[in-house]
């Protein structure tokens, strides 16, 4: 089980380290670059997470393959992690990271859902909407499914905007069925 509190003390560090060196999105890329390699290699996956190879010889290891590629601060994540046996939390590091670095960029993700697929012009003039609404830039990714019927759903972070038919239909439902339990006549117990 990964501790997110320390996942996110490590990335806040790394984040603010990065912050002050001006290298926010070099560091951005190469977590992103470290993670999918890790991703694709089976076997830097199993010598970077296993217990059983000795600290002192992974370090050693990964400081002579990644030592002249990535940032110094991001290799001395990895050192850190290494020495404290926390590879571990490297996932949880990299999407904590990517959330400091948005947050401090005034980006947000946002997953549009519409009951089918919208055309550029629909999703630029969504996109400009939701910018010019949440004062943020937006990055999209457009889903489609049939079952909302019409009108789209909008998720950005735990904020949820239904415009869908279906959900319309969903809501209705519910206050019929709110409106038919209140006004039926429930018997009064006697004495």
């Amino acid at each position: 089980m990964v501790d997110l509190r320390v996942a996110r003390r490590y990335a806040r560090a790394l984040f603010e380290v990065a912050l002050k060196h001006g290298q926010l999105e070099q560091t951005s890329e190469e977590l992103a670059s470290l993670r999918t390699l890790m991703r694709a290699s089976e076997e830097l996956r199993r010598f970077f997470y296993s217990p059983l190879v000795p600290r002192d010889y992974k370090a050693m290891r990964l400081r002579r393959i990644l030592k002249d590629r990535i940032l110094p601060f991001v290799m001395r994540l990895l050192e850190l992690l290494v020495e404290k046996r926390r590879e571990n939390l490297f996932e949880a590091i990299c999407d904590e990271f990517e959330r400091l670095k948005e947050a401090h960029l005034q980006v947000e993700r946002a997953i549009i859902t519409s009951a089918v697929p919208l055309d550029e012009a629909q999703q630029t003039a969504l996109i400009q909407k939701l910018e010019q609404t949440s004062g943020k830039k937006i990055l999209p990714m457009f889903k489609v499914d049939p079952s909302l019927i019409g009108g789209v759903r909008i998720r950005i972070g735990d904020y949820q905007i239904d415009g869908s038919l279906r959900g319309a239909l969903d809501r209705l439902r519910e206050s019929i069925a709110l409106e038919i339990e209140r006004r039926v006549v429930r018997p009064t117990p006697t004495e």
